[in-house]
């Protein structure tokens, strides 16, 4: 593997086309048009757009490689074949960039941020990477924490997008407005399905990684619990996310967007039952909560895919 190869998987590329892709849907389907319905303009021109996504997937970047950093023990027992820290790019190095990434990603924000009169929007990238950080070096080692700050730091990533838009959150009047209060119940819609999803992915990992996890001393759901627990847990959440799309569903039917209930249905509701909840309760290895944690970011992606139709109707 050349270097460059390398960084591209240490910075999991995959991972970071999905923040962009979710980040530019948001934007150019959901609170653009919305906006303009209602005479406004977005305050992100197009530069700025691009400098806030540019800022939230350096942060991202540096997220991932921080976690490889101190997952080197884990990985040598889970996925020895797949490391990169220390194998293939050295660990000062990978110190180096995760130090760039983020204070680059961070000055971004705050350049962003003040050119829309909002400087104290920065601190939002700030507080990402601080969370990053006691992620990999403690939190994702305790009970379900982990899980549930990487599952906010991926609803943040959607919520951001609206934070920067002073349009909505500028005043109190403006988000009473009839914009404001669409853009917030859509927006918050998607960061609850992104949060959902992503707590439910970090738990088939933690139970795809128990064997690494327990030798570093970790102490994840399924470690704690048990999988058994642990799996009727996840249950439990794939069952909110299910009950909260078929009532999503039964608002738009409502609404006259029969194209829409179809692509839910069969894209996003169907894949999360029969790819995913069926597949779990029979899981036992590790390569079975693998091929569910796949399903899980094809199900993202169709999820994230839905906000076409806000542009389209």
């Amino acid at each position: 593997m050349t270097l460059i190869a390398a960084f591209f998987r240490m910075i999991r590329y995959p991972n970071l086309i999905y923040i962009a892709l979710t980040q530019l849907l948001l934007q150019f389907c959901v609170v653009a048009p919305v906006l303009q319905k209602s005479g406004l303009e977005p305050s992100l021109t197009w530069p700025h757009f691009v400098l806030l996504c540019i800022s939230t997937l350096m942060v991202a970047a540096g997220g991932y490689i921080i976690n490889d950093y101190f997952d080197i023990n884990i990985d040598l027992v889970n996925k020895p074949e797949k490391m990169v820290v220390e194998k293939i790019i050295n660990r000062r190095w990978a110190m180096a960039w995760h130090t760039m990434l983020n204070m680059a990603g961070v000055s971004i924000g705050f350049l962003v941020a003040f050119r829309i009169g909002q400087f104290y929007l920065g601190f939002i990238q700030v507080i990402c990477t601080m969370l990053l950080w006691f992620y990999s070096t403690s939190f994702k080692r305790q009970v379900i924490i982990g899980n549930v700050v990487i599952s906010l730091l991926t609803a943040l990533s959607v919520v951001v997008v609206g934070f920067y838009e002073k349009q909505i959150y500028g005043s109190f009047e403006a988000i009473m407005s009839p914009a404001g209060r669409k853009l917030i119940q859509v927006i918050g819609i998607y960061a609850l399905f992104a949060f959902l999803l992503s707590m439910i992915r970090e738990i088939v990992k933690d139970m795809e990684d128990m064997i690494g996890d327990s030798k570093d001393g970790c102490r994840t759901l399924p470690i704690v619990w048990g999988v058994k627990k642990t799996k009727h847990f996840t249950m439990v959440l794939i069952g909110m996310l299910e009950v909260l799309l078929l009532v999503l569903m039964i608002v738009t039917f409502l609404r006259g967007w029969y194209a829409a209930v179809g692509y839910v249905g069969m894209f996003v509701v169907f894949p999360l039952a029969w790819f995913i909840q069926r597949p779990l309760a029979k899981a036992y290895q590790p390569e079975h909560y693998h091929s569910i944690s796949t399903w899980i970011k094809i199900v993202m992606l169709t999820g994230i895919l839905s906000m076409v139709f806000f542009k389209i109707m």
